[in-house]
């Protein structure tokens, strides 16, 4: 567990009229002063994703995590990349 931590969030995005609403954004957190560690990313990754709302009750949705942790991380954090599809409706 880190003593101290430094996060940075940053988003970008725009509602286009016919329902798409592209998306940027970047998450860096980092842990400092983690005891026999140091310093570490904790997390650190780059989100892109994209939204298509059908109407105002259903939309579907992809989003991919592009993780710039290093494989060789002290912590041993998982440095997977992530996909992730789905669908909503609001009753």
């Amino acid at each position: 567990m880190p003593n101290k931590a430094q996060n940075f969030e940053a988003v970008a995005q725009y509602q286009f009229d016919f329902g798409l609403r592209p998306s940027l954004g970047y998450v860096l957190s980092k842990g400092k002063d983690i005891e026999g560690v140091g310093s570490e990313d904790l997390v650190n990754y780059i989100d892109v994703g994209l939204t298509y709302y059908f109407n105002k009750n259903m939309n579907a949705f992809v989003d991919y995590k592009i993780n710039q942790l290093k494989s060789d991380n002290k912590l041993g954090i998982n440095d997977d990349d992530i996909v992730a599809l789905g669908m909503t409706y609001q009753f």
